[in-house]
């Protein structure tokens, strides 16, 4: 039995896992987490070694039986701090400049144009059905989202657990789902922890039929709207320089790793050296890279081990039709038909981006002498006109 205790603690705080006993009078952001659902694990038959600590933690009194060595690691946090904030308006115009502010709304507005859209945060009262069918849903996105892109998302492989644990939690109100719905259907959903004033956006993914529409701005955009009205003071995104964290983070800080050890155990004392040095070592081939070649290669090895579902792109063009359309040559596809036709509802979604139209005010046609070719039906300015779509 190993005498050293490894702690995710960035994952231990927000999704109240086991702490050292050292951590029960601490703060983040000035909420105490000796009133929050924390077990404590005892101190004296462990040294614990505490990886991704972020900056916000603080520990108001250490003791002083104990020796804690720090190590910076070549981990960055990404967020997005509120408190200078008063509206969803007033950060856009802090944090971005006019162009990428416009891209945006652009985003939330066509949305909205073209979809009857709600948006759903469930923190506190929510039906099991309900539930697990988001959580269902959310599931399907991310293999969707990752197997066309051949790799495998982090979360798989405690994904049963994380469904089983998040209810309670959700009712506690110590985490939430929220929820863009088209209609019925959600197109885009994020598991959120809450901490005292600190949002944590975990997981989350987006159905890739409306990809055109930047459904992850739209998300963290209507996030931030419901943290301001909600007295929250920072929208956290945890580890990892994704492109959109870097453009919308005005918070980036760098996490540290800790080892903590009780002062009189000489054998505890030596063991935490030896782990100082393993994580000092382990963080200097980091800052080399050497983590993301191992990474890419797990990758591989993993994703080669499961049943590869190779997701040919489906493509489609579009073009204007001019003169007189036949309607005797064509079929009217049912919503649930257009759906089962693989790549037509994106091609459909993107053309409604482009044209701004609503998704309820088309129709679309099946062209009876040609299986590869649709046909969007819409009025514009009084006229009726008709799009082909053609598979390529």
């Amino acid at each position: 039995m190993s005498n050293v205790k490894h702690i995710n603690i960035f994952q231990s705080l927000y999704e109240r896992g086991s702490l050292p006993m050292e951590f029960a009078h601490s703060k983040i952001m000035d909420n105490s987490l000796l009133f929050d659902a924390y077990s404590w694990a005892k101190q004296e038959k462990y040294a614990f070694s505490c990886r991704l600590i972020p900056s916000y933690f603080i520990i108001d009194q250490a003791k002083s039986s104990y020796n804690i060595k720090t190590v910076d690691q070549h981990n960055w946090g990404y967020s997005i701090d509120l408190s200078n904030c008063s509206s969803i308006d007033d950060y856009l115009s802090s944090q971005f400049k006019s162009k990428p502010r416009s891209i945006i709304r652009r985003y939330v507005n066509r949305l909205e144009a073209c979809f009857p859209i709600s948006y759903k945060l469930y923190h506190g009262e929510l039906e099991k059905e309900i539930y697990n069918a988001v959580f269902d849903a959310l599931r399907d996105m991310i293999k969707k989202r990752f197997q066309e892109r051949e790799e495998t998302h982090k979360e798989m492989w405690r994904w049963e657990a994380l469904k089983q644990n998040t209810y309670q939690q959700i009712l506690n109100k110590q985490a939430s789902l929220f929820v863009i719905y088209d209609e019925s259907k959600p197109i885009e959903i994020s598991l959120n922890y809450h901490l005292g004033p600190v949002l944590f956006s975990s997981v989350s993914s987006y159905d890739l039929d409306y990809g055109k529409f930047g459904l992850g701005h739209v998300e963290i955009y209507k996030q931030l709207e419901w943290c301001l009205s909600n007295g929250y003071k920072l929208f956290e995104m945890g580890v990892g320089g994704m492109d959109y964290k870097r453009k919308w983070s005005n918070h980036i800080y760098q996490f540290s790793h800790w080892i903590i050890t009780p002062k009189e155990n000489l054998f505890l004392g030596l063991v935490s050296k030896i782990e100082l040095w393993k994580v000092r070592l382990k963080e200097y081939l980091k800052s080399k890279k050497m983590n993301e070649l191992r990474d890419r290669v797990i990758e591989l090895i993993n994703f080669g081990k499961t049943k590869k579902i190779v997701l040919d792109e489906v493509d489609f063009s579009t073009e204007a039709v001019n003169g007189h359309t036949n309607l005797q040559m064509l079929m009217l596809l049912t919503p649930k038909e257009v759906e089962q036709i693989e790549g037509l509802r994106k091609a459909i979604n993107d053309f409604l981006y482009t044209n701004t139209l609503a998704y309820s005010k088309i129709k679309v046609y099946k062209d009876n002498s040609n299986s590869r070719c649709f046909l969007i039906g819409y009025n514009y300015k009084g006229k009726d006109q008709f799009t082909k779509i053609t598979h390529k």
